[in-house]
């Protein structure tokens, strides 16, 4: 019993980092895009697909796990560029239906490149096998993305409160207009937070889906999740991202451990009870809201 416990407690700790990547790049473009993104479970999904692609032709899971992202945040790129950046400052609905629409033509393109058949993405034998933690035996894997989703979040936390490049972002978020009159090109800011937002997504895409089937249905389980996280946590904050990341991770495999046919049932009641109590989530702002 305390062995099974112990193991949903990890596997619920290491699906909440990796959600929380996920969900902080979402978080992170509503924060300084004001811009609910609906394709960024699709550029999740695209990330899964590209490393599974790389890892199968170049035979390497590493090179998958560098170049995937980044194809991704390329295609990030050209999204914000070319579609959304004509629509700042107009109605929120817009930026819904145009990544709404996005997300439903990546996924139509997948199945028409790839097919409807899921695949896998091979594990790197380095990380087969299991890991010995007193009695308990856990696949090296899942630790391995357990240090890497950690590390990533520290780094980006980090990056946000400390770094020059952070306040620059919260500048460009809080005054648009007055960091533009300062000469520095605010649109390039915003490219490169939807960028990089989107470079995680692809980043968990592959993660996850050396775990997980690779099919094109994932993208929209993931949104679903992320913006039960996002809603959480609160709109905007990264700091809710992370806290409400890992309590629905440790939900997810505590509710598959008692009861999995209600696991979505408890997350939204989760979610329900949280915003009874706080309408703006657990760190969110009345602003935001």
């Amino acid at each position: 019993m305390v062995e099974t416990f112990l193991r949903a407690t990890l596997l619920g700790v290491q699906l909440g980092m990796t959600l929380a990547l996920i969900a902080a790049g979402l978080t992170l473009i509503f924060g300084m895009l004001d811009v609910i993104n609906f394709a960024h479970g699709a550029l999740y999904m695209l990330g899964a697909y590209f490393g599974a692609v790389i890892a199968v032709n170049l035979g390497s899971f590493w090179l998958a796990l560098v170049l995937a992202p980044l194809l991704v945040g390329l295609i990030g790129a050209a999204i914000e560029v070319l579609s959304l950046r004509p629509l700042y400052g107009r109605n929120p609905l817009y930026h819904i239906l145009l990544t709404f629409g996005f997300a439903i033509m990546i996924q139509g393109a997948i199945v028409q490149i790839w097919g409807g058949q899921a695949r896998r993405i091979a594990q790197p034998d380095l990380l087969t096998g299991t890991l010995s933690i007193g009695s308990l035996n856990y696949p090296i894997y899942r630790l391995f993305v357990l240090v890497v989703s950690t590390v990533l979040i520290a780094a980006v936390w980090l990056a946000i409160d400390r770094s020059n490049l952070g306040i620059l972002m919260r500048a460009s978020a809080h005054d648009t207009e007055m960091v533009d009159a300062l000469g520095i090109d605010v649109s390039k800011v915003f490219t490169s937070v939807f960028v990089f937002g989107a470079v995680l997504a692809g980043l968990a895409g592959v993660l996850l889906g050396a775990s997980r089937s690779v099919n094109p249905g994932m993208g929209m389980g993931i949104i679903i999740e992320a913006f039960v996280i996002v809603v959480i946590g609160g709109l905007g904050s990264f700091r809710g991202a992370v806290y409400a990341g890992l309590l629905i991770g440790l939900v997810t495999a505590y509710g598959a451990l008692i009861a999995p046919t209600l696991t979505d049932l408890f997350l939204f009641g989760l979610m329900a009870v949280v915003l009874m109590i706080k309408p703006n989530g657990l760190f969110g702002t009345t602003e935001a809201a």
